[in-house]
């Protein structure tokens, strides 16, 4: 074999296992090696642990409110999935002015007022003269 095809085949093979043309991930060791050289390259991060206990449990949701950036895309939205907040139930109330403060978490045997699987939950809640997106997010 004639030493340009020995070198595209070493080229292939190493194109193919991946050592050559991506970058490494962090945290981990490639090492690349042909007939003329050996090059290593280390990548180190500092390590972060996840405990079950930091982790929520699953079928938990989350709601958060924010403030609909464009204003005008409220007309956008189907009148089944916006509501002003005077005529939200109670529950529905404490959970919004809540989440305004912060994202709000109920756990899998709490029942959540905006609740992912509603098929009735508005989307979006006038409030004080503003449209806000309501998001509900489960784990």
């Amino acid at each position: 074999m004639s030493p340009h095809c020995r070198a595209c085949l070493v080229a292939c093979v190493l194109l193919a296992a991946g050592c050559v043309g991506t970058p490494a991930p962090t945290g981990t060791t490639t090492t690349a090696t042909t007939a003329a050289e050996t090059t290593q390259t280390t990548t180190a991060t500092a390590a972060t642990t996840t405990t079950a206990t930091d982790s929520p449990t699953y079928g938990t949701e989350f709601v958060s409110v924010s403030k609909l950036e464009n204003q005008s895309r409220a007309d956008e939205w189907p009148d089944n999935k916006t509501a002003r907040f005077e005529n939200l139930s109670e529950p529905r109330k404490e959970v919004f002015r809540d989440a305004l403060d912060g994202r709000v978490t109920f756990g899998p045997d709490e029942e959540n007022p905006f609740a992912f699987n509603d098929s009735d939950r508005p989307e979006l809640v006038r409030y004080e003269g503003e449209w806000y997106f309501v998001r509900v997010a489960v784990v």
